[in-house]
């Protein structure tokens, strides 16, 4: 019997070099140079689409300690998807479970931030606002929420870091961003308040109530001194997220 090694061993060989050329030699038969070729070629296109999808967390690093992060991720214990659009998610994936940065601790949510505007970019879902839904309706019918439109809290300002404000410390108090597609399909930011994310995420998970009834639930359940009050303010909250297509329908 050949001790030749089998055409799938040297797929998987030649799969193992070119993501961690460090640990795995060069398969037999094949020389360096024409290697290095493909060597180059693998991780200049994740670099390039990684690069594209992360342009704010490229810019805090200079380009051999970029290459060297990104040489990381490529290992295979780390990149295992097949499809080139999944690999950004898979990066995210990494930076949280796989690596640290000890000057940069707010990696992770960057990089979750600027995920998360691709994502909503790149949705197939089309999302459009019922144009006979107002604001005096979000009181008595129930509002519903974009599905392209996310709340998420972080423990780092991550729609200000830029190269010269990398901060080291979490903040005091958890940030909220409200990240969404509007009907024009334009990638919205906005920071909100303890008052107005709550508000937005039970408006998410909503089955059932109305704008009015979900309101004064929620006054109730935080002992509000002026339930009125409450309902108003939230019901302002409400028609501004209408008019920005994060509400896109009454029901």
């Amino acid at each position: 019997m050949s001790n030749k090694p089998s055409f799938k061993q040297d797929q998987v060989d030649f799969a193992a070099h070119i993501r961690d050329p460090e640990h795995h030699p060069i398969p037999a038969d094949i020389e360096d140079r024409r290697m290095d070729i493909y060597r180059n070629l693998f991780i200049n296109s994740i670099s390039g689409l990684l690069s594209g999808s992360f342009p704010v967390m490229h810019s805090l690093y200079a380009d051999a300690q970029w290459q060297q992060l990104v040489r990381q991720f490529f290992k295979t214990e780390h990149n295992k998807t097949p499809h080139f659009p999944e690999i950004p998610r898979e990066f995210v994936d990494f930076l949280k479970t796989h690596y640290s940065d000890p000057q940069r601790p707010f990696l992770y949510e960057l990089a979750h931030y600027e995920w998360l505007e691709l994502h909503l970019e790149k949705h197939s879902q089309e999302v459009s606002k019922n144009p006979h839904s107002t604001a005096e309706a979000l009181l008595d019918r129930r509002p519903v929420v974009s599905p392209l439109a996310k709340v998420q809290s972080y423990q780092y300002p991550v729609h200000q870091i830029k190269r010269d404000y990398q901060p080291t410390q979490a903040l005091k108090q958890p940030l909220f961003m409200l990240i969404w597609r509007d009907t024009h399909y334009r990638v919205q930011f906005a920071s909100l308040n303890p008052f107005s994310a709550l508000l937005l995420e039970t408006m998410i998970n909503n089955q059932e109530l109305t704008g009015r009834e979900l309101l004064t639930q929620l006054a109730q359940t935080h002992q509000h001194p002026d339930p009125e009050q409450f309902v108003a303010f939230g019901h302002q909250a409400m028609g501004k997220w209408l008019e920005q297509d994060v509400i896109i329908d009454t029901q």
